[in-house]
C-alpha cells in the first residue's frame, strides 16, 4: 500500500495493480494478467535461486543449474519461505518447470556481481 502511495502519480494505475497483486494474499486481490503471474513466480524463484547458490561450495550463481534447482524445488526443508505453488505461476504464462527455471537462473546470473554472488 506504501509502494501504492508513492507511485500513484509516477506510473499508470495498471503497474500498480501488478504490483499490488503480487501481495494478492493480504490485500485480497486475485491476480489474472500476466504481468502479475510473472511477477509472483519470479520472486519466489529468485529466493529458491540465491538459496541454492548460497549453499554451493563458491557461493556463486554461476555454479547454480537447472538440476540443481529441481533437486532443491523437490526438498521441501529447502528454502521453506520459498512458495513452490508461487513458483508454479510460471504455468499460467504457458512456461514448463524446466524453461522458467533456466530463465530465472539466467537473469540473476546476468546481475551476479550486483548481488555479490
Amino acid at each position: 500500500m506504501v509502494t501504492e502511495e508513492i507511485l500513484k502519480d509516477k506510473v499508470e494505475s495498471n503497474i500498480i495493480e501488478i504490483i499490488k497483486s503480487h501481495n494478492f494474499e493480504n490485500l485480497n486481490i486475485t491476480p489474472d494478467k500476466k504481468e502479475s503471474y510473472g511477477l509472483i513466480a519470479s520472486d519466489a524463484l529468485s529466493g529458491l535461486i540465491i538459496s541454492t547458490a548460497l549453499v554451493m561450495p563458491s557461493k556463486k550463481l554461476s555454479e547454480v543449474k537447472v538440476k540443481s534447482i529441481k533437486k532443491k524445488f523437490r526438498q521441501k526443508d529447502f528454502a521453506r519461505n520459498v512458495s513452490r505453488e508461487k513458483i508454479m505461476f510460471c504455468e499460467k504464462l504457458g512456461i514448463d518447470e524446466d524453461k522458467f527455471f533456466e530463465i530465472g537462473i539466467k537473469g540473476l546470473q546476468s546481475i551476479s556481481k550486483e548481488l555479490g554472488l
